[in-house]
């Protein structure tokens, strides 16, 4: 039996994010999303007794601790176990790059190689969607579409790598986004059939997320960044609710060097086919 597991969980973007109306005090979405080679790095470690001891190596306490929440699902299910769990943060926070998700993902993953919970019966949708609605989709990750509150995952055949710069800014509220875009409305909706004929086919992506206009009226670097992306002769997009615009590029690398040497808060990245990396 194992005594360690440690597994990266990849972030993800928004190549679109349509919203469709509400339901049950929800905003549904349909949205289509990718895989990022940027990755909170999760490790779980067997105890003699029931405890979690649980360390996040960034200097903040979540919010929303989505870990402590998948390992209580996981307890419903399987009863006490213990473990030592270390999650290592390299998404940023707030970025709309789904970093609470994949926290709890990574969990999910790391626990059930440790104690053989598949073995054992694991309902991998159920337990998930108990912590968050995106949390299934981050367990297998790569293109997919996402509709419903996020929850409902349809999977894109497609291994297309893309090159991508990030630009950072502030974190903002999701709650305040949505409440905002209530009261504004949004962007123009994307043709997501389009979309996915398109990274199939590799051709042109047609980008966009109907929470931008919200989120930007409560960060303006939001939009100052979009602008900086697309003084670079690129096409900028924001991922999820903000506050993380990003744009598709051939010289990621180059291009972020080139925005950090200017003082901005710049990363590069990579699309991934699957969301989920075990080391």
């Amino acid at each position: 039996m194992l005594s360690k597991v440690r597994v990266k969980v990849y972030g993800k973007i928004n190549l679109s994010l349509n919203i469709t109306g509400v339901s049950g005090g929800y905003h549904m979405l349909d949205t289509v999303v990718a895989s990022v080679s940027v990755a909170d790095v999760i490790t779980v470690r067997d105890r003699l007794d029931d405890k979690i001891n649980l360390i996040f190596n960034a200097d903040f306490t979540p919010q929303d601790n989505t870990v402590i929440k998948a390992v209580n699902e996981l307890r419903k299910s399987f009863g006490p176990f213990g473990a030592d769990i270390v999650v290592d943060k390299n998404l940023p926070l707030a970025g709309g790059m789904g970093g609470s998700s994949a926290d709890a993902a990574g969990v999910i993953a790391a626990l059930t190689r440790l104690f053989d919970f598949d073995k054992r019966g694991l309902n991998a949708r159920k337990v998930c969607s108990a912590v968050g609605a995106d949390v299934f989709y981050m367990l297998s990750g790569g293109y997919a579409r996402l509709q419903g509150i996020g929850d409902e995952v349809t999977t894109i055949d497609c291994n297309r790598e893309m090159g991508l710069v990030f630009i950072c800014a502030e974190g903002v509220l999701t709650s305040k986004v949505y409440a905002l875009y209530d009261k504004l409305g949004g962007d123009e909706a994307v043709d997501n059939d389009l979309l996915i004929r398109s990274l199939i086919t590799g051709g042109r992506l047609p980008l966009g997320n109907m929470l931008f206009r919200a989120a930007a009226s409560l960060n303006d670097n939001i939009k100052h960044n979009a602008e900086v992306l697309a003084d670079l002769g690129l096409t900028p997009n924001m991922t999820g609710s903000g506050s993380t615009v990003y744009a598709f590029t051939d010289d990621p690398i180059g291009d972020a060097n080139r925005l950090r040497e200017k003082g901005i808060n710049a990363f590069y990245a990579f699309t991934k086919p699957s969301g989920i990396e075990f080391e």
